[in-house]
């Protein structure tokens, strides 16, 4: 069956008409510089972002997405190179979670599978000036992703929109600086950082080696993930990591000192967390232990203890080794005044968890249908 010219150009024009944009978070003028701003993903040569959108931000009503647009935070000069950079691989994936409020962890933050709408190389441009605010999916396009998989949405009550990216391989570090951040605005409640102070003293893997040394980093609270690190810890040696709620009690009072050695057990091993030390006796990066931590008000405030135990045979009769200690006073997690959340890893887009939570929401632009 052939359908008439004029019939083709009316669907044509209909289906172009139905296209539409939605603006995040919606409950700001996007119209407008926001108040804030993100260097990631696009400052860092590798990074992981997760980006949630509640209901109230994106609607309940049906759509299928086409294509994000990003936008640079300005008014900025133009400073350093000019670009073009080049990223091995940008991944964006797309979907809807039914979780009550996104945590550190990337993979417990989905409650259903996200779809991949762009997955490939990708070359940007960065900041080009001063304009305020900078237009969706500029300069040159650059910061425009047509998805290769349209993909349905709905956002029920409750629910929150991900736009998920995993970038690797950025080169923009090779040039030196330039202004590739992005904007977007924060908001009220979240996370509030608590504090990690070092106590006591560590043991020695030999009778030459320094002390056994514990450290952390990352964020300290509900909804958040910290990361305990150490070194002199013995090479290539087992590791445990231990997190307690006491540094008076355990199964006897501590600290606890291994009889005929300077080696005491300082946190209580309510939970414990293996590793391997690399060759140097260290361990950090992608081997540092992480204590993640869910967003749940009733966390705010906990001392939790922690500390780094080492099976090293020739240290000392026991064969154990501990580093000294570190008290984690958790801060607090409230409501959140906007429903956006922000969970990244500065460096690693194969993370399991993130570095960063932020009550923050990127000013993001989706082509719908």
């Amino acid at each position: 069956m052939r359908i008439p010219f004029l019939s083709c150009l009316c669907l044509a024009a209909a289906s172009l008409s139905a296209q539409t944009y939605l603006a995040l978070p919606s409950t700001v003028a996007t119209t407008s510089e926001l108040s804030s701003y993100s260097l990631l993903p696009f400052m860092q040569p590798n990074a992981r972002v997760q980006m949630f959108y509640d209901a109230t931000e994106v609607g309940t009503a049906a759509f299928t997405a086409l294509e994000l647009a990003l936008r640079h935070d300005g008014p900025i000069p133009q400073v350093g190179a000019p670009g073009p950079f080049n990223i091995t691989r940008l991944q964006i994936r797309l979907g809807v979670t039914s979780i009550a409020a996104p945590d550190a962890g990337f993979t417990s933050n989905l409650t259903q599978p996200l779809t991949t709408v762009f997955d490939g190389p990708w070359t940007y441009l960065p900041d080009n000036g001063s304009a305020s605010p900078h237009p969706w999916g500029g300069p040159g396009g650059t910061l425009t992703f047509p998805f290769t998989t349209p993909t349905p949405i709905v956002v029920a009550n409750g629910q929150w929109l991900v736009i998920d990216v995993t970038m690797e391989g950025n080169n923009i570090s090779t040039f030196g600086f330039a202004h590739a951040m992005l904007d977007g605005a924060t908001t009220t409640g979240g996370l509030t950082n608590g504090t990690a102070t070092a106590y006591g003293l560590g043991c020695s893997a030999s009778l030459a080696a320094p002390l056994a040394t514990a450290t952390t980093s990352g964020q300290y609270g509900p909804g958040a993930a910290h990361f305990l690190a150490g070194s002199n810890l013995g090479a290539n040696a087992f590791v445990l990591g231990v997190f307690g709620l006491s540094n008076t009690v355990a199964f006897a009072p501590l600290p606890f000192t291994l009889p005929g050695t300077n080696c005491s057990l300082l946190a209580s091993p309510d939970l414990t967390l293996a590793a391997l030390a690399d060759a140097n006796g260290g361990l950090s990066g992608s081997s540092a232990l992480a204590l993640s931590l869910a967003a749940d008000p009733a966390l705010s405030g906990i001392v939790v203890y922690e500390q780094l135990a080492s099976l090293v045979p020739t240290a000392n009769p026991w064969g154990i080794v501990f580093s000294n200690a570190v008290a984690v006073t958790l801060g607090t997690f409230a409501p959140l005044g906007r429903g956006t959340y922000t969970v990244a890893h500065d460096t690693n887009a194969n993370a399991t968890f993130g570095n960063l939570v932020r009550a923050f929401g990127y000013a993001a632009r989706l082509r719908t249908l």
